[in-house]
């Protein structure tokens, strides 16, 4: 067993470094990423689009490709797959500067122009305190909490000093709870990535039903690169809900999800 071991290691090591063993040209990730920077350094975004959707549709997303992509999309002046793809990146990275700040500046180009209703103090302050980290970064945090938790409730149930126990009960306190926050804050980045929750208006514009029918009353009309939270599905029509709390029935087929 060790033997097998032994050989694995090496197979495996050279497997990263030659992901096929046999990547010539644009097989290769770091190839097309390249080739996608230079293209757009030189101006020909829609070449650039090109290699960071392969990139992409060969399984490696990371925050850099999306935004990258993004700004693609935004020099050819397409508006919707630009913020989607910030949108991406954003779960990747919340928080980040120059994602919020490009999103901000696309999000400025759209048609539609609106209120959004405004948070709750607790819901304000629980998505900047999440945003404060990506998603692996509290998982990491959660499971070294975690591990300072066990490490301080050794030191209260095995010391013999009153002082020392005390500080390790205290400590493994304050560090469950940071534990589970940090679990928690994970946990939700997780959720956004697997599961659908928001979408993009693909369409230059689309009527919202009050139902999913088209003979359905006509609620308001919305334009491509709006954002829109979904609710619920039914057959190829999804219900979303806008910033300002209206909410509709669209065709599935008019947005992008994410």
């Amino acid at each position: 067993m060790k033997t097998y071991f032994k050989y694995l290691f090496p197979i495996i090591l050279l497997g990263f470094i030659f992901p096929t063993g046999i990547l010539r040209g644009h097989s290769n990730p770091q190839a097309l990423l390249d080739s996608a920077t230079s293209s757009y350094t030189k101006g020909f975004y829609s070449d650039a689009v090109v290699y960071y959707e392969k990139v992409l549709s060969m399984g490696f997303e990371s925050a850099e490709v999306y935004y990258n992509l993004g700004n693609a999309y935004f020099k050819l002046n397409e508006l919707a797959p630009a913020i989607y793809n910030y949108e991406k990146a954003l779960m990747l990275k919340p928080g980040d500067e120059d994602i919020l700040f490009n999103l901000k500046i696309a999000n400025s180009r759209i048609t539609d122009k609106i209120d959004v209703v405004p948070e709750f103090f607790f819901q304000r302050w629980w998505e900047s305190f999440y945003n404060f980290f990506p998603t692996d970064t509290w998982a990491i945090l959660s499971l070294v909490f975690l591990g300072l938790f066990l490490l301080a409730l050794g030191i209260f149930l095995l010391s013999k000093r009153i002082s020392y126990r005390k500080i390790g009960l205290w400590s493994a306190v304050v560090l469950i709870v940071f534990a589970s926050f940090s679990f928690a804050f994970a946990w939700k980045g997780q959720q956004r990535q697997s599961e659908k929750q928001n979408g993009i208006i693909f369409e230059p514009a689309v009527v919202v039903k009050s139902s999913p029918d088209n003979a359905s009353v006509d609620l308001f009309v919305l334009h491509e690169g709006t954002k829109v939270e979904i609710q619920d599905k039914l057959d190829n029509w999804v219900k979303i809900k806008i910033a300002n709390g209206n909410i509709g029935w669209l065709p599935a087929s008019t947005l992008r999800e994410y």
